[in-house]
């Protein structure tokens, strides 16, 4: 059954709505997270811990007993907004993760993070032979006398999302590394320019209080999605399938909001203001229904102009101090795109003259407030 053009608009905007609405409610899943974290807590069989002669299986579920503490942690820190702390354990979260199925999927992986941890062991005990403690040369020795491995540089979390990925032939891990990870480092946890200048507002003054990069629930997502997936990948692999864990990773992670939306989310909140919302949606509707509309189909440079004007008008009142042409890439390469896949096929007719929408119903104007002047004395 064909969709009505009300239906269609109504479906496009509940996609692009749908995550902001779900990163913002909270989730009801108190007997479900008691049941991952129980299923969790039976999954760990590697205690005592073998030591020298441990497995990839045994250091994963190292990792998931640091997921089950790293998801509590994270939770408290949510719950009394401690906004960066629970940032950073979000990102311990991630690595974690990455690194548990690493373990899994590699069957070098724990020789090479135990070559990480003797490469690292001499520089943590630095501070004894810089301090005039122990020479050198005498740490040295008693570290080699440990005989627990040649030191070597280890894998980067990112290589080891990547080495998962082609393992589970899919683009999960470096997903999340690219869309969680790698901005938590740079605006979060290191302290670069990207860090600082979270310190300064939109009009140049400073603030005590740093922007926000994560919603606030965001951090609780991650972390229980972390679990799940963890949990789900362990109980396949112990021949005990879970299909409550595979619901939770997938329940939560799609409630996360990625960190450069949160970021960006200052222009957004400016297209939703009382007086800018009807504009947001008046414009968006009529760009929907211009494209699928079918006119000007004859002229496609026609179609890609009128919804790229309007689309500029409506993300520059989002974003008004961009320099000038800043975004116009992003504006050629959607409006083309929009004006291609609503195109209509060759059969399809024509709509009659008075269903044409005009351009200027497409970037609708606000009426500006009258003066005193221009007032009727009736009011």
């Amino acid at each position: 059954m064909k969709r009505s053009g009300k239906d269609q608009w109504r479906q496009a905007f509940w996609q692009q709505a749908r995550p902001f609405l779900l990163a913002a409610l909270p989730v009801p899943d108190l007997l479900s997270r008691y049941r991952v974290r129980r299923l969790a807590a039976d999954l760990v069989k590697c205690d005592p811990w073998p030591g020298m002669a441990a497995t990839g299986e045994d250091a994963a579920q190292l990792a998931l007993l640091r997921l089950r503490r790293l998801q509590h942690d994270t939770r408290r820190a949510v719950r009394s907004r401690q906004d960066e702390a629970a940032v950073m354990l979000a990102r311990v979260s991630i690595e974690t993760l990455i690194t548990g199925l690493y373990c899994l999927y590699e069957e070098d992986a724990v020789a090479r993070l135990q070559a990480e941890n003797m490469r690292n062991l001499p520089l943590l005990l630095k501070f004894l032979t810089d301090a005039g403690v122990i020479p050198v040369n005498v740490l040295d020795e008693c570290i080699r006398r440990l005989d627990y491995g040649q030191p070597a540089r280890g894998p980067s979390v990112e290589s080891m999302a990547r080495a998962v990925d082609k393992a589970i032939g899919a683009r999960a891990a470096i997903d999340l590394y690219d869309r969680f990870y790698r901005p938590s480092s740079a605006l979060n946890l290191h302290g670069g320019g990207l860090a600082l200048l979270r310190h300064v507002r939109e009009d140049d003054h400073l603030t005590r209080r740093p922007s926000r990069t994560w919603a606030r629930r965001s951090p609780t997502r991650i972390a229980d999605a972390c679990l799940g997936a963890l949990v789900a990948t362990l109980a396949r692999r112990a021949s005990r399938p879970s299909q409550l864990a595979d619901n939770y990773t997938e329940r939560h992670f799609d409630r996360a909001l990625a960190p450069m939306i949160t970021v960006s989310s200052s222009g957004i909140s400016r297209l939703l203001t009382p007086r800018q919302i009807l504009v947001t949606i008046l414009t968006l509707r009529n760009v929907f229904r211009y494209a699928r509309s079918g006119q000007d189909a004859t002229e496609p440079a026609v179609r890609v102009s009128r919804i790229r004007t309007a689309m500029k008008t409506l993300l520059l009142a989002g974003v008004p101090d961009l320099p000038e042409g800043a975004l116009d890439p992003f504006l050629d390469y959607t409006s083309e795109l929009i004006a291609s896949e609503t195109a209509p096929q060759p059969e399809e007719e024509s709509p009659p003259a008075s269903a044409s929408v005009h351009v200027a119903t497409m970037a609708p104007e606000v009426p500006t407030r009258s003066s005193p002047e221009d007032r009727s004395p009736t009011g």
